[in-house]
């Protein structure tokens, strides 16, 4: 049992050791008395802004002692060619930074709740965080971190056992539009014709009426591709379906729809499946609501795992209004413009409640990348992809770290125009088990 120090502890103290020390599979305890961590046998250290005589310590920057959001932004450094956050000069702590506030800062997403320009869609941009800036958005500072960390507590203890994790890759889809054509309704239909002529899309024309009438499978059908991917792999994918909703972002079939209920029910015995609330509950809470209750219905399975459209998530409101309908699971931690660790972390971690200034039990599962960065944001080769995708791939894999992917269902069209990304996603996948 570990003994650590803290003169006044507070819930975010206690969210940020949880973290790190269930990561480290070392078992803890804290105590603010001073008497008792002296007469303390087991090993302990001091997390204060001075040590107690001469025990382990580590130097408190102070962040974790309040209660309210301050508007700053922490200093950076370096220590052992790794950046660091809250760097100090106490000669008395083990480390030169505050390792526990540089990992609270990451995983509560502080700079999330300070001032920021929305994007067009009312996000928190890549460009506006701190790991952008300062050049570590591909890297999982928080998990190396936490190993410089557990480095220097087992000099102190060698005979210490932790847990060694081991590496996992974990797809995920989601499910913005089921078909590209079917299914939809003869009015959507002609509005689709109509639009194709007035434009004069005549390929669009053709494929539109070819999938129709059946002479080709609809372009978005590609699940028995994938079905075909996780057996081939052993695969444990999780896909996120839109409920439905209609509007300028939302166009997909509705699920009641006796083809699309067939597809979601084929979907949950397949895999993991969760929704992907539309664009509009972002404005609309309530319609959350509504949107799970539609899934349940058709799927007849309970949703407890989401994923934002767009990745529209606003701390901390969309967390609170999961919470409020039952999602216990959420993967909408990563950036739709950029690869990397949003967080600074592969690994899930709790949703801390910043403004309420209390951990909840959201357990929040962060990805690495999405198809969009290199399709829509950042168009780019084949060759290019794999080059930028390997060096995120061996940084989750040197910390034994978990790789969630997104890739949406059209992104495995078999057409030329993307054919391509079928082999650059099987690819990817050789380079994740190998």
């Amino acid at each position: 049992m570990l003994l650590i120090f803290i003169p006044e502890p507070t819930p975010r103290h206690h969210f940020t050791f949880s973290h790190i020390f269930n990561d480290l599979g070392i078992e803890f305890s804290i105590t603010g008395n001073s008497e008792e961590f002296r007469n303390s046998k087991n090993l302990k250290f001091s997390y204060s802004a001075a040590t107690l005589g001469n025990e382990l310590h580590f130097h408190a920057s102070g962040l974790l002692d309040e209660k309210k959001i301050k508007d700053f932004i922490p200093d950076t450094s370096e220590f052992q060619s790794e950046i660091i956050l809250f760097p100090h000069n106490d000669k008395a702590s083990a480390l030169p930074y505050d390792v526990f506030s540089a990992v609270f800062y990451m995983l509560s997403r502080y700079e999330e709740y300070l001032s920021y320009t929305p994007d067009e869609h009312g996000r928190f941009e890549a460009s506006q965080s701190l790991a952008y800036k300062k050049g570590f958005l591909q890297i999982p500072v928080v998990e190396i971190w936490i190993k410089q960390l557990k480095e220097v507590i087992k000099s102190v203890s060698p005979e210490l056992k932790t847990t060694e994790k081991k590496f996992s890759f974990i797809p995920t889809y989601d499910i913005d539009q089921a078909f590209a054509y079917r299914h939809k309704g003869w009015k959507r239909a002609a509005g689709g014709f109509i639009k194709d002529s007035l434009t004069f899309r005549c390929s669009n024309f053709f494929k539109r009426l070819s999938a129709l009438i059946h002479l080709q499978p609809d372009p978005f059908d590609t699940y028995d591709y994938l079905f075909e991917l996780q057996k081939r792999y052993n695969l444990c994918p999780v896909f996120f379906f839109h409920p439905g909703t209609n509007g300028t972002f939302d166009k997909n079939c509705l699920p009641e729809n006796r083809h699309v209920g067939n597809l979601i029910k084929n979907l949950t015995d397949h895999a993991d499946f969760g929704i992907h609330p539309s664009y509009l509950s972002a404005e609309k809470p309530q319609l959350l609501t509504e949107e799970i209750s539609r899934l349940e219905r058709v799927s007849g399975k309970k949703i407890t795992k989401a994923r934002q459209h767009f990745i529209r998530v606003r701390l901390p409101d969309t967390y609170r209004n999961y919470i409020t309908n039952g999602i216990t699971d959420d993967y909408s931690m990563g950036f739709a413009t950029e690869a990397g660790f949003r967080a600074g972390t592969s690994e899930p971690f709790y949703f801390f409640d910043l403004q309420k200034n209390e951990q909840t039990k959201l357990l929040v599962h962060p990805f690495v990348i999405m198809d969009g960065v290199f399709i829509q944001y950042h168009p780019a080769s084949h060759a290019r992809v794999i080059e930028q995708l390997k060096p995120l791939i061996a940084q989750v894999k040197s910390v034994n770290g978990t790789f969630i992917s997104l890739f949406h269902n059209h992104a495995f069209c078999d057409t030329p125009e993307i054919k391509h990304w079928r082999d650059i996603y099987e690819e990817m996948i050789g380079l994740l088990i190998n």
